[in-house]
């Protein structure tokens, strides 16, 4: 065991040391390659081995020799299958060693030109005891010139059968098949030219309006400079949601409009002036203090004071206001007090208009 792992570690020391010739940045797909690794194993504390008939525990740590081979081939230029074989000599507590061998499977990821993970199953026996887990490895790879590389990694693997949990850390160095020659090819000198004669200046495209498309395409002349255009010079336009809303609260068990709330109606029948596309519903509700039936009426009587202000009062035609009542049902807020409640006795409306307006340049 000693002497493969001298000869491993030799292969591995030579490659390390190989001159370099033309750095390869990364794998390519469908790349091959095979390697000698060299590495540690540290054993579960509970792991046991089988020893001239007798069972002692494997030495924990990192005091498990490994050495083996690997092959490799490239999916894609990211995703990499891997198989590999290690001859494993571990230390068991109270003297002696134990052999054994490891084999298994790898998916591996590069997130770059150098940094991997992955994952993949083994079968590790130790002194005649087997167990097979699931590994997680990272690693780390470098070219070395077009068609060597060196690999470090490590991982850990969980046992399924004996619930054993070990860690991993090996050296590799991996040979590269496929014609990887990435030396640059000789390019030929270039003859010298004769200065072509400069040509004549074109005349500079005039843009009168400054709105970024020159006269000759501009379909729509003299747009303002704030304004964004089209490809044709033409004003572009965008949708403006415009919302006027309206909140009047009431006394309790009252349906007269407070003296302070008038500004607020008055402010939505000037919108409503100013767009007079738009018809109205006022929505009357009330705390849950009394009655449903009273509360029903209570709010009906509230939405139609104030549809007859904005009536009577600031000259809305009759037929674009309309009320409606909904009791108790609809509460804002709620109610765990007296300003809860107060919070809930009151009408709501809302008004929304969509304007086309000029899109501003940034």
């Amino acid at each position: 065991m000693k002497a493969v792992n001298l000869i491993t570690l030799s292969l591995i020391a030579a490659g390390l040391t190989a001159p370099v010739f033309a750095q390869q940045t990364q794998a390519e797909k469908d790349d091959f390659y095979l390697g000698a690794r060299l590495g540690v194993f540290s054993a579960d504390e509970d792991r046991v081995a089988v020893d001239n008939n007798q069972m002692f525990f494997v030495d924990d740590g990192f005091k498990t020799f490994t050495s083996g081979i690997e092959a490799g081939y490239m999916m894609t230029e990211a995703w990499e299958a891997r198989i590999y074989y290690d001859y494993m000599e571990a230390d068991l507590v109270g003297g002696g060693d134990a052999y054994g061998d490891s084999y298994g499977v790898d998916a591996l990821y590069h997130f770059n030109n150098n940094i991997y993970a992955g994952l993949g199953l083994n079968n590790t026996e130790i002194g005649e005891i087997t167990d097979v887990a699931a590994r997680a490895t990272v690693g780390h790879r470098s070219f070395i010139n077009d068609n060597l590389a060196w690999r470090i990694e490590g991982g850990v693997q969980r046992g399924w059968e004996e619930d054993y949990t070990e860690m991993f850390a090996n050296i590799g160095l991996q040979w590269f098949f496929g014609g990887r020659d990435a030396s640059p090819e000789p390019r030929p000198r270039p003859e010298p030219q004769k200065a072509a004669p400069a040509p004549e200046p074109e005349p500079k495209p005039v843009d009168s309006d400054g709105d970024g498309v020159i006269d000759a395409n501009d379909k729509c002349a003299n747009t303002p400079k704030d304004y964004s255009v089209d490809e044709d010079g033409c004003i572009l336009y965008e949708n403006e949601t415009i919302t006027e809303e309206l909140l009047v609260e009431f006394d309790l068990n009252s349906s007269k409009i407070r003296d302070n709330a008038y500004g607020d109606i008055e402010e939505m029948a000037e919108f409503m002036k100013e767009h007079p596309q738009l018809d109205i519903t006022i929505h009357g509700h009330t705390d849950s203090t009394g009655e449903a039936d009273y509360n029903q009426w209570l709010s009906e009587k509230r939405a139609q004071s104030v549809a007859t202000a904005l009536v009577n009062r600031y000259g809305i035609e009759k037929s674009r206001v309309k009320s409606k009542g909904h009791g108790e049902s609809q509460p804002k807020v709620r109610e765990n007090s007296a300003a809860d409640r107060q919070t809930n006795r009151r009408i709501e409306a809302v008004l929304k208009v969509v304007n086309r307006v000029p899109k501003e340049r940034k």
